[in-house]
């Protein structure tokens, strides 16, 4: 898990260090303290302070100086998802790691659901880059590239949510051996961390194997699969889908066997006809997700 500084987070407040101490020494802001006595933070003390003193720092913009940046905060005030996706597409084609962390973590910040951010704001601006992809406005290189800022950005949100403070559930989130992309995956995880469960996540290009012995040894009680139908989604090429198909099945199977929830996601399904002998719980949005693992 990655802390903030005491520096970091008195930016982002607007205070000074020394304000920032006496904040945490009356419990007005949660902080963690290192053997040492030094205060580390993580996004989740930031987000519980802005829930709970919103109008307490001088710095109502999460420390966003420039204009733009300030322009993303109106936007994420106003609840502008549509808005927000676009900013966020444009973003990750340029790069701007400050303007893609300032959409997803500023809004996570303001208290805005996990499952509303990934399903109306990342998901569209990932259909935003694929239309420009499919138009021959954009390479596959410059959409893998985009994809890759968001989701490393994405991730940071389970930094709040590590594994062990958990509700006794183990899920494991799998991705296909020719899928390159893992934003649907990551995606699902936190959900999964935000919802109470021990995540583990196979990420890009795992070789699937025999899972029985892993399934067995860390007491899985959920698989969740993840597809897309992007063009940058590997194991969708024609060439895997047989292959993807049997993964798919096999696995199911097993979990079957074993007693396992097996939950399917995203628009790959449809490829996979399968999928609906083997499971009946699916998922395109991320709140419908929510909803079928709280279940």
């Amino acid at each position: 898990m990655r802390y903030l500084s005491s520096k970091e987070v008195s930016e982002i407040l607007g205070v000074n260090i020394s304000t920032l101490k006496r904040w945490t020494n009356t419990g007005l802001i949660g902080c963690q303290k290192t053997a040492g006595g030094h205060r580390k933070f993580t996004m989740q003390h930031v987000r519980d302070y802005y829930k709970q003193h919103h109008n307490h720092g001088k710095n109502t913009e999460l420390g966003l100086e420039t204009k733009a940046h300030k322009n993303i905060y109106e936007h994420i005030n106003k609840s502008n998802f549509k808005e927000l996706s676009i900013i966020l597409a444009d973003a990750s084609l340029e790069s701007d790691e400050l303007s893609v962390s300032t959409v997803i973590n500023g809004s996570y910040m303001k208290g805005i659901s996990i499952e509303k951010i990934c399903d109306e704001i990342i998901d569209p601006a990932s259909f935003i880059v694929e239309n420009a992809l499919s138009k021959g406005y954009l390479s596959h290189v410059e959409t893998f590239i985009s994809r890759k800022l968001i989701t490393r950005t994405a991730e940071n949100l389970n930094q709040s949510k590590p594994n062990g403070a958990f509700n006794g559930k183990t899920a494991l989130c799998v991705n296909f051996e020719d899928n390159l992309p893992d934003l649907g995956v990551v995606m699902s995880e936190i959900i999964l961390r935000h919802n109470g469960y021990n995540v583990l996540n196979t990420g890009s290009h795992a070789e699937l194997g025999n899972l029985e012995f892993l399934l067995t040894k860390k007491s899985i009680d959920i698989i969740v699969f993840y597809l897309c139908d992007m063009q940058c989604c590997m194991a969708t090429v024609e060439n895997n889908i047989t292959k993807t198909e049997q993964q798919v099945v096999t696995i199911a199977k097993l979990a079957q066997k074993m007693d396992i929830k097996v939950i399917f996601g995203g628009e790959g399904i449809q490829l996979i006809p399968a999928v609906k002998k083997v499971t009946d719980l699916t998922f395109q949005k991320y709140s419908d997700f929510k909803n079928i693992i709280a279940n």
